[in-house]
């Protein structure tokens, strides 16, 4: 087996988030909870959390499902 070097050192370059809302859509004849997700992709990675939640929240009001969870998901690249 070829024996490799481990970098010592790495750079993080941020890019963009997606934005994803989660919402209740109601039961299954099983009982099973219906879910359904939006994604707001191209996020500002600079974008704090708390402006995030707060975009997510109005997005909410918006629609006619309960919304469940807020996930913001970052992008990094690693060199």
């Amino acid at each position: 087996m070829e024996k490799r070097d481990l970098a010592t050192e790495v750079t993080e370059v941020n890019e963009h988030s997606t934005l994803k809302l989660k919402f209740d859509c109601g039961l299954t004849s099983d009982g099973k909870t219906i879910t359904k997700t939006r994604s707001f992709s191209n996020v500002k990675s600079d974008a704090t959390s708390l402006d995030v939640y707060n975009v997510a929240e109005t997005l909410a009001s918006l629609q006619k499902h309960t919304l469940t969870d807020v996930i913001k998901q970052d992008n990094t690249i690693l060199n």
